[in-house]
């Protein structure tokens, strides 16, 4: 069972997917829509292209600096449009939207898109704070004694309206979910529910902890939340070793972890019954993600089993890159440093796009000191999670993110000397991941150069052209540090 959401009584955590744009199969009117690109009769209209910019500015607006640190391309990025719309294309060919394990991943997240929408339409869209409550709540608790001071209500009126959503979004919730669960046909086994303990195994042959309107609940979903609640516990547990409370506590666990369930079991039943895939833009939001799955197993199942590199493989790319594998060498390099996984990963997918990195560094970096002459440091001093990417990287290269402590880092080799060979047996997995990355690569681009032979392609480079153009003049200018 997919447990992405939670209604009443417990944290609300919600993990909105972000889907990529992709191929919709959309029978574009060559009217209203402008097709940009026509692939073996699929079209990719502008609309797609301007939602492809709008997720690759999402970091941050579109700034277009002297000198083109920002120069994104819009023919290149249709290029890659394409060559997606291909290997979809060919991945429906292959069957492999088939596959039980893809069908999984779709249906669960038809099932989270529409406990977001079910959500949307039971809670958020019913809530409204009227100034007159906010008025009340201000009177209740900042004048219970004296009258507050001229201009404090409506200083304070944004934090109280922030309360009273919050209070009225769980209200909602709730009683939304007591109202399901009161018409609800739940039949739990007792007796398998008594003999489960959050701290041992289960060892009999029953496989369903309870029914919620017919549908089963596996007894394993219960075993694995309740064994990570139990986790979480531990050291209290512990304090209350010999308490008579603790085997009451161990029994509200148990009952919590199988209400939490049943919960979610009976919010994805009412978020299925609303057919939410009826409606057009919910349909597009499916069709995009389930493109982009099928991209994702079309390189996982297609072309990642060829990629393996053999031990003939590894030994020669050691012997013509043994520079890249050396103890004791220095490095002059760039950093970017973020608090947060999501903004490393936005400021790397605008690298990725062409942005310059020290213009983008001196934005976006939470320490940023532009160097004004090489500082080599040897390898040694740094921590191993950022050694082994300077390993990795060549001159000119831009790193991952790398989780470095409790903090994310993108790094940019800018020069590497000195130092003495690595043994082949000890960088071995290295060698695998570089070259199988390096296989992987030829191998896609081999695939679809072959693809684009055997398609039909056509590219309004009219509209293109002036694409292009509208975007760089609507890009606003800003001074430019360095594009390097």
């Amino acid at each position: 069972m997919t447990k992405l959401f939670l209604f009443p009584f417990f944290v609300f955590v919600l993990l909105v997917l972000l889907p990529l744009p992709s191929s919709q199969y959309l029978c574009a009117a060559y009217g209203k829509e402008i097709v940009l690109a026509e692939v073996n009769g699929d079209t990719i209209d502008e609309d797609a292209l301007q939602e492809r910019l709008k997720a690759i500015h999402r970091n941050k607006p579109k700034i277009r600096p002297e000198g083109g640190a920002v120069g994104i391309k819009i023919s290149d990025l249709v290029q890659e449009m394409i060559d997606e719309r291909l290997v979809i294309q060919d991945a429906y060919r292959l069957e492999l939207d088939r596959d039980p394990d893809f069908k999984k991943k779709v249906e669960s997240y038809v099932t989270s898109r529409s406990v977001i929408r079910l959500r949307q339409e039971e809670v958020i869209e019913k809530i409204n704070i009227t100034d007159d409550e906010c008025l009340a709540y201000f009177r209740r608790h900042y004048e219970k004694e004296c009258p507050a001071p001229e201009g404090r209500f409506e200083k304070s009126k944004r934090r109280i309206t922030k309360k009273l959503r919050k209070e009225k979004e769980k209200e909602l919730s709730d009683n939304f979910v007591a109202g399901l669960r009161a018409q609800a046909d739940v039949r739990i086994d007792k007796e398998l529910f008594d003999l489960l303990d959050p701290e041992s195994d289960y060892e009999g042959k029953k496989t369903v902890i309870a029914r919620v309107n017919g549908h089963p609940i596996p007894l394993d979903d219960m075993l694995h939340d309740m064994r990570q609640t139990s986790q979480k516990r531990t050291r209290m547990f512990a304090i209350l070793k010999n308490d008579p409370e603790l085997e009451k506590m161990r029994k509200e666990l148990k009952q919590d972890v199988l209400d939490t369930l049943i919960t979610y079991e009976l919010v994805e039943q009412e978020a299925l019954k609303r057919n939410y895939v009826n409606d057009p833009a919910f349909a597009k939001t499916i069709q995009e993600r389930k493109d982009r799955l099928l991209i994702d197993e079309f390189k996982a199942k297609i072309v990642y089993p060829l990629s393996i590199p053999s031990e003939k493989d590894l030994r020669q790319y050691y012997e013509e890159h043994v520079d890249d594998f050396k103890k004791g060498y220095e490095v002059w390099f760039r950093e970017m440093t973020f608090y947060n996984r999501e903004d490393a990963d936005k400021t790397l997918k605008e690298l990725r796009q062409g942005a310059g990195f020290e213009y983008l560094a001196a934005r976006v970096s939470v320490r940023w000191m532009p160097r004004r002459r090489d500082v080599w440091v040897n390898a040694d001093r740094f921590s191993p999670v950022m050694r082994e990417a300077l390993n990795r990287l060549k001159v000119g290269e831009i790193s991952d993110v790398i989780a470095d402590g409790k903090e994310y880092k993108i790094i940019k080799l800018k020069g590497k000397r000195g130092g003495e060979p690595i043994e082949f047996s000890r960088v071995v997995e290295h060698l695998k991941r570089a070259v199988g990355q390096n296989k992987f690569g030829d191998l896609l681009s081999d695939y679809l150069a072959r693809l684009r032979q055997d398609s039909k392609i056509k590219i309004n480079k009219k509209a293109l052209k002036r694409i292009q153009k509208e975007y760089w003049n609507s890009s606003p200018k800003e001074a430019q540090t360095t594009a390097g």
